[in-house]
């Protein structure tokens, strides 16, 4: 009997504590087999103001199509930088349907799409979302996904459940919605076959690179180790509610990202 193994689909930068760095870590730590598939190659994530760059476009159908004879129990797709690489992602999901897709669909941010984000890549999005048993976005993406007015983070409840709703009706897929704001509280609101669940942990009011990542890393880890969507965010909230805690008090630059790496063995022991 072999462990769970993802296909965990992102770019690689080398400092910045986010994309695969992060997903190979969290998923290792927590007894998952973590099969890397680069999108692309950073010596540091875009938040800095100087990094190296290398697209790997063009390598994904080959990389992809050596693996046509390999399982897996899941396929995680993170950040994606072009259309093409979304097109990719939906053939290798087309050809690897027994396992557990899990997308984040990572577009943008307090309202804004990121400025690579183009019109045909959002589209492409809202196709890659239908393919989805596991859908994790935030806000700002939840609304360009169902084309609903940006409001802010603060719509709990009311506003949190609609937008949640609208979501499900462009994907069969189970989803948690992140990043909703209730006072000093930060809410993710799971969605599965109707039944909708609130999991809450503390917000601080910095910004941290990178949280997206470990928080969808940690559900796919414990989702394809057989937990319910709603234990998994549960899981994964604490987790990244302990690591912003220390990173806080040590005063670590938001760019850094947060510091995960001393919380990683809670994971392997849950």
């Amino acid at each position: 009997m072999r462990i769970p193994r993802a296909a965990c689909i992102n770019d690689l930068s080398g400092f910045g504590r986010c994309s695969l760095t992060t997903a190979i870590a969290v998923l290792s730590a927590s007894g998952v087999q973590a099969c890397p598939v680069p999108t692309a190659v950073l010596s540091k994530h875009t938040g800095f103001d100087k990094f190296y760059f290398r697209d790997l476009t063009d390598s994904m159908d080959p990389y992809l199509a050596n693996w046509s004879d390999l399982e897996f129990d899941g396929i995680y797709s993170g950040f994606l930088g072009s259309a093409k690489q979304i097109k990719a992602v939906e053939k290798f999901i087309s050809n690897h349907k027994n396992g557990c897709v899990v997308i984040d669909p990572v577009m943008g941010d307090g309202g804004k799409l990121y400025a690579t984000y183009t019109e045909e890549m959002q589209k492409g999005m809202k196709r890659l979302a239908v393919m989805a048993d596991i859908l994790t976005p935030n806000i700002t993406e939840a609304c360009f996904l169902t084309d609903t007015p940006y409001r802010g983070e603060e719509i709990y409840p009311e506003e949190a459940v609609k937008l949640i709703r609208k979501t499900a009706e462009i994907t069969s897929a189970k989803i948690v919605l992140t990043g909703i704001v209730k006072d000093d509280k930060m809410i993710n609101m799971t969605y599965d076959d109707g039944d909708i669940r609130m999991s809450e942990v503390n917000r601080e009011k910095q910004v941290f690179s990178g949280t997206g990542d470990i928080f969808s890393s940690v559900v796919c880890a414990f989702v394809l180790k057989g937990r319910s969507l709603h234990e998994a965010v549960r899981i994964s909230g604490e987790f990244i509610s302990q690591a912003i805690e220390r990173t806080v008090f040590l005063g670590t630059p938001l760019s850094e990202g947060v510091i995960f790496e001393p919380f990683l063995y809670k994971l392997g022991g849950k």
